[in-house]
């Protein structure tokens, strides 16, 4: 399998109708899977249509061409806006269930393990970003790249089949994203603020890095999520965000990690770490690897972090449990960024067997 490639150069509403007819199939069986996995959370599908017209009418309010692209790729995509909204609010319906449940959730959520590198520790002397993006096995084979041209600024994104705002990506400027899903006990309590999709494309639709922090800090959030930025002059910082605070980890030796659980020191209490404990290791040993090349690290060095399968299946490259019954989890996506050079590596499935893709924003 490789990962398509789309090149975006419309109107907001053409780019969703383009969306929608060449990832049809792939949005469908997206639409599925998280339809099914919000009733695992134990949220049946009348509350989920109601939550996602919710979040379309605050989406209308606040996010006018965010809205028309969701409309764009529902018409294309033979889906309903509600359904298509879902898929870009998946985070702020379904995450806060899972700060309230008692039920054992650890088959059926995932996370992401993300580092982030400066100049000086890399061979080429560039900023760089990586990550793996783990998600519902039946996910694997449906996300793509998309190369977005506007009239100041063009970028590449990794996206989920159906979402308009990206997981992660580089744009021309030099700025860089990828994120980790945090989770709080109260995360979805209070009222509606830009979904964490409305935010990582206006990261990358930043020329500046003040910009791009505050697209992250300015408003409180309804979901939590580590968002790791870079900057190709050589600025790395990784934000922890919960619904109404933030904390901002820097690299050590030029290095910083981060899983799925809030790093020790602050005072936010994590939830994620209960259903994914894996969470605990991952983000230290993918920097303790890193950091053994202090200096001449390289896209090999980064690529090898990624498939680390200590305590496999549920390693930094994420593989299914076959001796345990239900749902299960995959890493979906390998991600790593040149910063400097705008060059995105991506590999469609766990980065120990698919081959890498290479995108090129300035070629």
């Amino acid at each position: 399998m490789s990962l398509k490639f789309i090149r975006f150069e419309r109107t907001p509403r053409e780019r969703g109708r383009q969306h929608g007819e060449i990832m049809r199939s792939e949005i469908a069986a997206n639409a599925d899977v998280y339809l099914a996995r919000f009733c695992d959370f134990g949220i049946d599908q009348v509350a989920i249509q109601a939550e996602a017209k919710r979040w379309l009418s605050f989406l209308e309010q606040t996010s006018e061409n965010y809205v028309e692209e969701v409309r764009g790729i529902s018409e294309a995509a033979n889906l309903s806006t509600d359904t298509v909204t879902m898929l870009n609010v998946r985070h702020e319906i379904g995450f806060p269930l899972m700060a309230r449940t008692a039920i054992d959730l650890s088959n059926i959520v995932d996370g992401c393990t993300s580092a982030g590198l400066m100049p000086e520790t890399t061979s080429q002397g560039t900023a760089m970003l990586a990550q793996t993006i783990d998600g519902p096995m039946p996910v694997c084979g449906t996300m793509f790249v998309g190369r977005i041209s506007e009239t100041n600024n063009s970028w590449l994104g990794v996206f989920e089949a159906g979402c308009v705002g990206p997981t992660a990506g580089l744009n021309e400027a030099g700025i860089g994203l990828v994120c980790n899903s945090l989770l709080t006990a109260i995360d979805g309590r209070g009222p509606m603020f830009p979904p964490f999709k409305v935010r990582t494309r206006a990261i990358l639709e930043s020329r500046r890095f003040d910009r791009v922090i505050q697209a992250i800090v300015r408003r409180d959030r309804n979901s939590s999520m580590n968002y790791l930025v870079g900057h190709s002059d050589g600025e790395i910082v990784s934000i922890e965000t919960s619904p109404n605070s933030t904390r901002y980890l820097f690299p050590d030796n030029g290095v910083v990690t981060h899983a799925n659980h809030f790093e020790p020191g602050g005072n936010i209490v994590s939830e994620f770490d209960r259903f994914v404990p894996s969470s605990v290791y991952r983000s230290h040993r993918l920097g303790r690897h890193l950091r053994s090349k202090l200096g001449s690290i390289d896209v090999d060095h980064v690529l090898a972090g990624l498939k680390d399968h200590f305590s496999y299946p549920a390693s930094i490259c994420l593989h299914p449990d076959k001796d345990t019954p239900g749902a299960q989890s995959s890493t979906i996506v390998a991600v790593v960024m040149d910063l400097k050079r705008l060059v995105l590596l991506a590999t469609d499935g766990p980065p120990c067997g698919a081959p890498v893709q290479t995108f090129d924003l300035a070629g």
